[in-house]
């Protein structure tokens, strides 16, 4: 027995010595054989013990589990028993039996109370619990531990940080949670873990009001080394910055999107991006953006949109052919889509703009054709009003009228109805017929607000106003101002019921509505009023109270050319009522009153004409001349120096017109174009006298002159010729006009080559010549009847008389 008994021991203690030898596989066939042979249940539940931590340690924990299971049903009584269950639980955990090895732990902590493994149970219990979310039982066990452990440095706290942290995060405990993962954070294991840590703090903060606070443990995250957890990071981190207002969250967004091309969320994030930066009004980086969603995501649902909204960039930045690349795009790839509705109207919208409005309508119209037209709602029947539209503006006014007849007719009271309606009025309008603009104006009185009301009365007026029908004109602007909503509306409709009772003579009436449409100091229109107001006054004859409010025009408008006018005007009704004294007053006080004004120029030649008409050439002379020497540039100076000259031959004062050749020839024009009527008229006037003969040379050979003018010059210096004797000269100079210049001057130059044979004494040849006259000038009558009398007179004085009767019958 003692033999046994030793020879078991030695097996125990052999055992163990191959066993610190690191020998497992010998120490393990020696304890086996100590358990099958041994007779010593002390020394065999050693051996059990023994063989279960090789086992173990052997990373066989099934095996291990056998051995220690066999410990405890077979040698419970064992001292090496009581932490059994602890080592069943390590196997059972070791096998990846969770549950189970939490059962274990469960009975051990709950039967052994000292033990050397207590702590590493309670942890790895905790652990277990935690993994299976049985959080607060977790949590109670890292309690317990923190009461039993001894004081000093704990191996375990890393472990316990993050037990505590994942239970904390589950059980919603976020400001334990927070503690623990910052803990975790302060002494990571590695990179994963801190990656893990942050990502996990950041956590804490979210859901709540300090959720910016998670962005920088975000960031952390997302430089980790696991990449999605980075992307969860990053796209989490820029997600709340631009939610919170900061900007910098697009950038983190970006950097998302670049690092993470092939992530479900890079599309939202790239989305987020663009309305980032077009919230910081950055177009150019909001359009960098869309073009990478153009390219990488032209198969999702969201293409078209992308596709519209750079379009709509370009089209806010004035780049409206990209706006029509992406636009255009659209209406072919996406023709099925919401936007390409709005695409081929904004296509419609850009050509107007350029004003190809006929182009812009095939737009419009296919944007209407797309949302079902008139029956198409809001969309279609606003996409059929703006082809409408487009169509008046190309000046196709039918084809904008039936359109603008369909959206009426189809539902008068539905959207765009009333606008469309109004706008059909217009068309008509200017079209001319007026009964049709009245009756689509009518329209819009029964079923627009109170704007179009106004409008739509207020065209009524004025069709009734183009018709001549004062009356009625004047009921229509009426019933705009009685349906305005703003003073300017009913003053502007209240001087339109003036200016048409004005129209038909009612002046004192008229006043009264100009007073109530200028009383409240509004509209663009105030100046025509107040000039309108003035002409009822001076055909009232309260000629102080015209002057006044023209007074007040200059003054509230210093830069109107109305207020001449008004002088101007009257003038011009009594040059065409033969009142021609009156005339010249108002033409005076219009120069005398406004004398820096264009029209006060044009008033002082119309006196001139006004003096003329009335039958005192002498005066209009003078009045002429006046202006050309004040206005020698003037562009009208030329024709004016022509009407003096005209007044002068009029006239027929030889002392003024000697003394207008010295005003013109005393003016530096440089040209003859003021001089040469003058000289012409002077010459005829003192009779061509011998000094003009150099002034007429020169005059016609001065090829800038008009061609009338030149021949005039020549017909006086031949005529000139013919009195100094030079007949010869004078009958070539002759021929040359007859030739080449028809009308009176030819005729003229006829009679003066009579006149030339008559005065060398040859009566034949003089009555042939005048004889001529009526074959070759036969319009010029008075030339032709002078001309016949002169044959007549030389045929009789010839002894002619049979030929001097057949004249005589011819003469008028």
């Amino acid at each position: 027995m003692e033999d046994r008994a030793y020879r078991e021991r030695s097996l125990l203690y052999l055992g163990a010595c191959r066993e610190n030898l690191g020998n497992l596989d010998s120490a393990e066939r020696i304890y086996t054989t100590l358990i099958d042979e041994g007779r010593d249940r002390d020394l065999i539940a050693r051996a059990v013990f023994r063989l279960g931590q090789i086992r173990l340690s052997d990373k066989r924990p099934d095996e291990a589990l056998d051995a220690f299971t066999l410990m405890a049903y077979d040698y419970s009584s064992s001292p090496l028993a009581v932490d059994i269950e602890y080592w069943i639980a390590e196997s059972r955990r070791r096998m990846g039996q969770d549950e189970k090895a939490l059962d274990s732990y469960r009975n051990f902590l709950s039967t052994v109370y000292s033990s050397p493994y207590r702590s590493f149970a309670l942890l790895e219990a905790a652990r277990l619990a935690s993994n299976a979310r049985y959080d607060d039982e977790a949590l109670a066990y890292l309690d317990l531990r923190d009461e039993e452990r001894s004081p000093g440095p704990d191996e375990g706290k890393p472990s316990v940080l993050r037990i505590r942290a994942a239970s904390y995060m589950r059980t919603g405990q976020i400001s334990e949670a927070r503690s623990a993962y910052t803990g975790i954070l302060k002494d990571p294991l590695d990179d994963d873990e801190a990656q893990t840590a942050a990502f996990n703090l950041a956590q804490t903060w979210l859901g709540g009001s300090s959720v910016l606070s998670a962005v920088p443990y975000l960031e952390q995250a997302g430089n980790g080394p696991d990449g999605r957890i980075s992307a969860d990071s990053l796209y989490l981190a820029g997600t709340i910055l631009l939610h919170s207002g900061n900007s910098r969250g697009v950038v983190v967004l970006e950097r998302f999107a670049s690092e993470n091309p092939q992530d479900n969320r890079r599309e939202e994030a790239l989305r987020l991006a663009v309305k980032s930066w077009r919230d910081e009004n950055d177009s150019n980086r909001a359009v960098e953006v869309l073009n990478l969603l153009v390219r990488d995501y032209p198969q999702s649902e969201n293409a078209p949109s992308y596709l519209f909204l750079r379009g709509e960039i370009a089209l806010e930045s004035g780049d409206s052919s990209s706006a029509l690349r992406d636009y255009g795009r659209i209406t072919r790839e996406y023709n099925d889509s919401d936007y390409a509705l709005e695409s081929n109207s904004r296509i419609g919208f850009i050509y107007s703009d350029r004003k190809e409005f006929v182009r812009a309508a095939g737009y419009y119209q296919a944007a209407a054709d797309l949302a079902g037209g008139v029956h198409g709602g809001e969309k279609g029947r606003r996409a059929l009003y703006s082809t409408a539209v487009a169509y008046l503006n190309g000046g196709r006014a039918d084809d904008a009228v039936r359109l603008f007849d369909s959206l009426v007719q189809s539902e008068p009271s539905g959207p765009w109805s009333v606008e469309a309606a109004f706008h059909m009025g217009e068309a008509l309008y200017d079209m001319e017929d007026y009964p049709a603009a009245r009756r689509a104006y009518e329209i819009t009185t029964r079923y627009g607000d109170s704007d179009w009301v106004f409008e739509a009365f207020y065209g009524i007026g004025w069709t009734w106003f183009r018709e001549l029908n004062w009356g009625k004109a004047a009921g229509g602007f009426n019933k705009a101002a009685d349906a305005a909503v703003n003073s300017e509306q009913k003053a502007r409709a209240l001087y339109r019921v003036g200016l048409s009772l004005a129209s038909e003579g009612n002046w004192e009436k008229a006043l009264t509505f100009y007073d109530k449409a200028l009383s409240p100091m509004v509209g663009n229109w105030r100046e025509e009023a107040l000039y309108q107001k003035s002409w009822a006054l001076l055909n009232l004859n309260r000629l102080d109270e015209a002057g006044e409010t023209a007074g007040m025009m200059a003054d509230e408008f210093p830069d109107s050319e109305l207020p001449p006018d008004l002088p101007f005007r009257m003038g011009e009704n009594a040059m065409k009522a033969g009142e021609y004294a009156e005339a010249v007053l108002w033409y005076d006080r219009c120069r005398n009153d406004f004398p820096d004004s264009d029209i006060a120029v044009q008033a002082d030649l119309r006196g001139a004409l006004a003096v003329r008409a009335g039958g005192d050439a002498g005066a209009a002379a003078e009045r002429y001349g006046a202006w050309v020497v004040r206005r020698p540039d003037n562009p009208g100076a030329a024709s004016a120096a022509r009407s003096w000259a005209e007044a002068l031959k009029a006239a027929g004062n030889p002392d003024a017109a000697s003394e207008a050749l010295k005003q013109v020839s005393s003016l530096d024009t440089g040209n003859n174009s003021l001089s040469s009527p003058i000289v012409l008229a002077w010459a005829r006037i003192m009779g061509i006298p011998p000094e003009s003969r150099e002034l007429l040379e020169n005059l016609a050979g001065d090829e800038s002159l008009p061609s009338a003018e030149r021949a005039e010059a020549l017909l006086l210096t031949a005529h000139r010729y013919r009195m100094d004797g030079g007949t010869e000269r004078s009958r070539q100079l002759y021929e040359v006009l007859i030739r080449d210049v028809p009308g009176r001057i030819g005729a003229e130059a006829q009679e003066g080559v009579a006149r030339s044979f008559a005065e060398e004494g040859k009566p034949d040849e003089a009555a042939e010549a005048y004889l001529a006259v009526p074959y070759l000038f036969p319009e010029q009558t008075d030339l032709v009847s002078r001309a016949l009398r002169e044959a007549e007179r030389l045929y009789r004085e010839a002894g002619r008389e049979d030929e001097a009767d057949k004249i005589h019958s011819r003469v008028q």
